[in-house]
């Protein structure tokens, strides 16, 4: 019975952590049909992943009511430049 009891508890684990791996493309109905319904019926047994979805959305929608702020011209590419120089690092 224990094993039973474990192995519905480590079903439920890796459900949640596939539905807040997709809890982005689940927000912008970018997911296959299939999978939006089986996120879907996760969110609506599983309150954790719902609050934590319920609390995604919510930032998304905060973040892009934000007024959009002008960056230096050279802002773009100075960032690529490091990352680049990063990689150089680590590689070498």
């Amino acid at each position: 019975m224990i094993g039973v009891i474990a192995k519905i508890f480590r079903r439920r684990e890796v459900d949640c952590i596939e539905v807040r791996r997709r809890s982005s493309d689940y927000i912008e109905e970018q997911l296959p049909r299939k999978k939006f319904t089986e996120v879907q019926d996760h969110l609506k047994g599983c309150a954790p992943c719902r609050a934590f979805v319920d609390t995604l959305a919510s930032t998304i929608g905060l973040i892009t009511r934000l007024p959009r702020v002008a960056t230096p011209a050279r802002f773009k590419q100075s960032i690529l430049e490091r990352v680049r120089e990063e990689q150089i690092r680590r590689e070498g």
